[in-house]
């Protein structure tokens, strides 16, 4: 630094200057980067949403053929279909439908016997 005040002014506006200009691209490129995640992150809800509509979907079909088969039947009655369930993990899907299924044909099973029993030989 020089001891004449002027040009010590002068350095101290030019440091001002350069920081200032490099916060600002930083703060321009972090922008950049924010919009992007934001962008992002609108694609996956719009692609959950899809999904959760799509399984929606899917457990309706799948309780209207479980209600359908009961129609025959007088004694039972279908109730209400199944609520979403909060606790429920989307990573876990598979595992539900696995224990979902074998149930499910196990139930169909019993009605189809119930509503056609054998006849006595």
């Amino acid at each position: 630094m020089s001891t004449d005040p002027v040009a010590e002014y002068k350095e101290i506006l030019d440091v001002t200057r350069q920081a200032a200009l490099k916060l600002s691209e930083r703060e321009r490129r972090r922008q950049v980067e924010i919009v992007t995640e934001i962008a992002a992150a609108g694609k996956q809800i719009k692609a959950a949403e899809a999904a959760e509509a799509e399984l929606g979907k899917q457990i309706s079909d799948w309780w209207r053929q479980a209600t359908a088969k009961l129609v025959a039947l007088n004694w039972i009655t279908a109730g209400r279909p199944p609520e979403p369930d909060p606790a429920g993990r989307p990573e876990l899907l598979d595992d539900y439908i696995a224990e979902i299924e074998p149930a499910t044909n196990v139930l169909f099973n019993a009605l189809r016997k119930a509503a056609w029993p054998r006849k006595p030989s």
